[in-house]
């Protein structure tokens, strides 16, 4: 069962998320933005630290695989965005965890939306792989797909990883802290490094875009975990990946990107979707 609530909190999530990754792949300093993005969340994870409880030790094991998980995930989107267009990547990437995220959910905790959720699910995902499809067909970078379809695999995982993990941990803010703590450090090691070696030095832009989206990946984040300790982890899946759709929008009127008849009937599919979760 999921709120209206939960369902419009999720939404707002997913239009957030579409915005910092486009702030990613739009500045030509990636790596340094991915790791101003990780400062950020660094910095808002010591914060909220201090206002939350401490996780349960049953938590730790899935905040620690989850920490990989992320950094995988955060180096993954950067060669994806390096290699590919937005629109290129973007529904690939996300197009394929809720169908994982649910059977993964299924097989480990065994929870499964039944009735219109499920059918909401079908629908999402039948609108989001749409997206994905010209890409297969007409991608002329395959380094962009495969980069996408990795990171397509750590959004999946860590997902089931942390709807375990927050509820496990008794304590969503307290989880949500430690995991930006975390994953904050490994982010400003890798990605550092990765800037220090292109030779890339940071400039006001490139500030204002990584600040800007470290702020909307953690709020973002904090919403769908906060989310998850209540609501099936399919469905939550399922909803956040209508970023997608944003992405397309985005892609569509600021990129100017093609082809536009894909996404409209991509966006009819995760509507009719959004209707019957709603209804679940």
């Amino acid at each position: 069962m999921i709120t209206l609530t939960s369902y419009f909190m999720v939404l707002t999530a997913a239009l957030l998320h579409a915005l910092w990754n486009s702030l990613v792949k739009t500045n030509e300093k990636k790596s340094l933005v991915v790791f101003l993005i990780s400062l950020a969340h660094l910095v808002f994870g010591i914060v909220l630290s201090f206002f939350s409880l401490f996780p349960e030790f049953s938590a730790w094991p899935y905040l620690i695989a989850s920490t990989i998980v992320h950094l995988a995930y955060l180096f993954f989107l950067y060669q994806s965005y390096k290699w590919g267009d937005l629109s290129e990547v973007y529904p690939l990437m996300r197009g394929i965890a809720p169908l994982i995220v649910t059977l993964g959910a299924f097989l480990f905790i065994g929870e499964l939306p039944l009735g219109n959720g499920m059918v909401g699910i079908i629908f999402v995902s039948f609108g989001i792989i749409i997206l994905s499809l010209y890409s297969f067909f007409y991608s002329i970078s395959y380094k962009a797909l495969n980069f996408a379809l990795l990171t397509g695999i750590c959004i999946a995982s860590y997902s089931l990883l942390d709807g375990i993990g927050a509820r496990e941990s008794k304590t969503a803010l307290g989880y949500i802290s430690w995991l930006f703590i975390l994953e904050g450090i490994g982010g400003i090691i890798i990605f550092w490094r990765i800037s220090k070696k292109l030779n890339l030095i940071l400039d006001k832009k490139t500030v204002i875009q990584g600040t800007l989206g470290g702020t909307l990946s953690c709020v973002a984040y904090a919403i769908v975990i906060t989310v998850k300790v209540t609501t099936p982890l399919g469905i939550v899946s399922s909803l956040r990946e209508t970023s997608v759709i944003f992405g397309s929008i985005i892609g569509l009127f600021i990129f100017k990107e093609r082809p536009w008849q894909l996404r409209i009937i991509a966006a009819s599919a995760v509507t009719v979707g959004l209707i019957f979760i709603a209804l679940s």
